[in-house]
């Protein structure tokens, strides 16, 4: 076998090497102790403030009260972070504290994210050590268990899960924030000098017990490689703004930290009083033209209010779109050239205007929270641009207003949710409806572009001029979206209810003597047609329309060696008991084409039992009866023909039926618009399906409240749905791949706080 073969997976092997890194993790702790202690000790003999040495004197007298407990609880730690690590296939991701998103800033207080942010510094001071040594490891640690290439976030014994079990058994002391920070920080920087030796010993362990190395493999998909342009591209687009922005652009970058961002959404930063730490000198932008005088006319957001609306709707007449489209175009050829050069003198004049801390700041996060959708590669050029024209707008309005942040119901950020949710709609410019779309989004924001912005008001004007044109346009989409839901929701009620009815009957004692046939017949359409009768029924019976009496005699008429015992009495029952039969289907649409091979099977049972016992055994063996453990698979959720066409449902394709079970249907994972455990699609997600050969760009826009009917809306109108089953397997086949789960300025948004985040981590403290 050659070396470059990866041997086969010995667990005893990989979990002696957990063990004994765990074990070594005592060792560990002594040394992080003992140079934690140097480090206190010299930065107390050094130490000017009273209050300073006071405190370091507190946290050296902490470490060596808990040093034994420190020392005795790691390895422990370590062994459960191992085991919890190395639980799962699918790995956490490689480091949490640095991953925080907007929403969190604004719930922490001061002291927490300060602990966060020297948690995250001493997390990676940990993550960039050993990098040569945990490479090699990586390769042996996949090995071992089997893994045919390396897999880094399989390791269990990479960095941050030192970190972790360090930060677990630290806050287990229950000392002071200040002290445990004060711990982590030199802790941190022993653990990174010391993790190479461990690696070290890890690795030759499993070399001697004869595990050769997985390789290392990187594939690029074509979707990859477009990510991996689209980053360059973002990356090249990035450095040249940079180049061409202000001298002291770096000195602002400095500005936001994440304890900075925390202000900024706490309202702790007074926006005209609080003065500037430092000046921001900017070129003098030519001088503008000057605006009418306001005292004449109304005001600017009174006028917004009149003309945007006028334009939309002046833009809806069919007869003046071509002139208007000619001049909207006309106006952006002729001002492409200095759009650019304009934002940022915008961007200049507003700095050397701002009066605070507060101001300078909002200005940065307006710029990096519209740098990071205008890059975003699902948005379509044509509505990256539009979020660029509409930059200054914004500019001004955190001058003023830095609320719109925070608060997701404030018309500048509902108004850019949305236009970019909107517009993913529409996978290029070509697509139908694209158009539609596009040219009331470029008047209003030309019309925002060119508004002196003293209010929120521009922005909930155009909002409300915006949804009132668009949403002329799905009318009659929501109207069909409407009647879908209706449908599917009466189809989940009763496919509940009907669950409920199949337990039941299972329960019962004849049902485990009943054949197979007869039995999946009852527990499948038959239920439904129970269920369908006690949802209608407003009399409050106990068996409207006597579908669960009619049960009972259909499994005994169905047993031959039962019912011969009983001529008269079948040969009663069976008319009534097939035209019962017939009428139930009927309340719920049945198709008796999908019904025939049960009434064939029934009569024939029927027939058996008329025959003389001994003609019956030479005839034919009796059906096989089935016991309760080995009751019937449950259905996949049934809808009636009419629900079907209503919301365009989707049969699952034979290939599927036996690569997903059935009970997957069952599960009822509540929606509330949380994306789904397994899934990760949320209600609001767009995703293209593949349907007929044709990728499809639609949205997931219902979820039935037990989770087991999906209802997916494409851009021409149309409804898909699907039931949960159908749905985990078109992702597990890559017939369904998600577009957009979280929100597009959610996630710009959450790319600043990683930025502030980052300049903390780089900040020395």
């Amino acid at each position: 076998m050659h070396d470059d073969q990866p041997s086969a997976p010995d667990a005893s092997i990989y979990q002696a090497c957990l063990a004994e890194a765990a074990q070594a993790g005592q060792a560990l702790m002594g040394g992080m102790v003992s140079t934690a202690r140097q480090a206190l000790q010299l930065r107390d003999a050094t130490a000017r403030d009273y209050h300073e040495r006071n405190a370091l004197s507190h946290a050296l007298h902490l470490l060596g009260k808990h040093e034994a407990n420190l020392v005795e609880r790691y390895p422990r730690a370590l062994e459960a972070a191992f085991a919890e690590a190395g639980s799962g296939e699918r790995a956490k991701p490689a480091s949490t504290t640095m991953s925080l998103s907007f929403d969190q800033l604004e719930l922490m207080d001061e002291s927490q994210v300060q602990d966060r942010v020297q948690k995250a510094r001493a997390e990676q001071i940990v993550l960039h050590a050993a990098d040569q040594e945990l490479a090699e490891l990586n390769t042996l640690i996949c090995a071992a268990q089997g893994l045919k290439t390396v897999q880094p976030e399989r390791n269990p014994l990479r960095p941050e899960i030192y970190v972790k079990a360090l930060q677990d058994v630290i806050a287990q002391t229950l000392v002071s924030a200040p002290t445990r920070l004060a711990w982590m920080q030199h802790m941190c920087d022993a653990l990174s000098k010391q993790l190479g030796g461990t690696y070290t010993h890890v690795t030759q362990r499993l070399r001697a017990s004869g595990v050769r190395a997985a390789s290392y493999a990187v594939i690029q998909t074509p979707d990859v490689a477009a990510s991996a342009a689209a980053a360059r591209a973002a990356a090249a687009s990035a450095e040249a703004a940079a180049q061409a922005d202000q001298p002291d652009e770096a000195e602002l970058d400095e500005l936001l930290t994440v304890d900075k961002l925390r202000q900024l959404l706490a309202g702790e930063l007074d926006l005209a009083k609080l003065p500037m730490h430092r000046a921001v000198p900017v070129p003098q932008p030519a001088p503008a033209r000057p605006e009418p005088p306001k005292a004449k006319t109304k005001s600017r957001d009174q006028d917004f209010d009149h003309t945007v609306p006028a334009a939309l709707d002046a833009l809806e007449e069919m007869d003046q779109v071509d002139q208007a489209m000619q001049r909207l175009a006309e106006r952006h050829a002729a001002g492409a050239s200095h759009a650019p050069v304009r934002t940022e003198t915008v961007r200049g004049q507003l700095r050397h205007d701002a009066r605070g801390v507060g101001q300078v700041l909002g200005l940065e996060v307006v710029g990096l929270m519209v740098e990071n959708i205008a890059n975003d590669p699902r948005l379509l050029p044509p509505v990256q641009k539009a979020v660029r024209d509409m930059e200054p707008a914004l500019m001004r309005l955190a001058m003023i207003d830095p609320r719109f942040f925070s608060d997701k119901e404030h018309p500048a950020r509902r108004l850019l949710d949305e236009v970019t949710q909107r517009s993913l709609a529409y996978d290029t410019v070509h697509a139908t409806g694209f158009a539609e779309f596009l040219r009331p989004l470029q008047l209003a924001v030309g019309q925002l572009s060119g508004s002196a912005i003293e209010s929120a008001a521009p922005f909930e004007a155009a909002l409300d001029a915006l949804a009132q044109v668009w949403g002329d346009h799905q009318q009659s989409d929501r109207q069909q979206r409407e009647q879908a839901v209706r449908a599917l929701l009466q189809a989940e009620q009763r496919n509940l209810l009907a669950e409920k009815l199949r337990n039941d009957i299972l329960s019962w004692p004849d049902a485990a003597r009943a054949p197979t046939e007869i039995m999946a017949f009852v527990c499948g359409p038959w239920v439904q047609v129970m269920a369908q009768a006690r949802l209608a029924d407003r009399a409050g019976s106990g068996d409207p329309g006597g579908y669960a009496g009619l049960v009972p005699s259909l499994l005994w008429s169905a047993q031959p060696n039962l019912a011969r015992n009983n001529i008269a009495k079948l040969t009663k029952l069976i008319p009534a008991l097939l035209a019962k039969l017939r009428e139930g289907l009927k309340t719920i649409d049945y198709p008796l084409v999908r019904a025939n091979p049960f009434f064939e099977k029934l009569i024939s049972l029927h027939q058996r039992a008329f025959e003389p016992p001994a003609a019956a055994a030479a005839g034919a063996a009796p059906p096989p009866a089935i016991a309760t453990s080995l009751a019937p698979e449950p259905p996949a959720p049934w809808l009636a023909p009419a629900e079907a066409q209503q919301s365009g449902f989707m049969e699952m394709p034979e290939a599927f039926k036996t690569s997903v079970p059935a009970a997957v249907d069952s599960r009822m994972d509540s929606m509330s618009g949380v994306p789904l455990s397994e899934t990760g699609v949320a209600v609001g997600s767009w995703v293209e399906l593949l349907n007929d050969g044709q990728w499809v760009r639609t949205q997931l826009t219902w979820a039935s409240p037990h989770g087991t009917l999906f209802l997916f809306t494409s851009t021409a109108g149309s409804t898909q749905s699907m039931t949960r089953r159908l749905l985990d397997a078109l992702l597990s086949e890559g017939k369904l791949r998600v577009v957009a789960v979280q929100h597009v300025v959610d996630g710009a948004l959450d790319a600043v706080a990683q930025t502030a985040m980052r300049n903390s981590v780089d900040t020395k403290p």
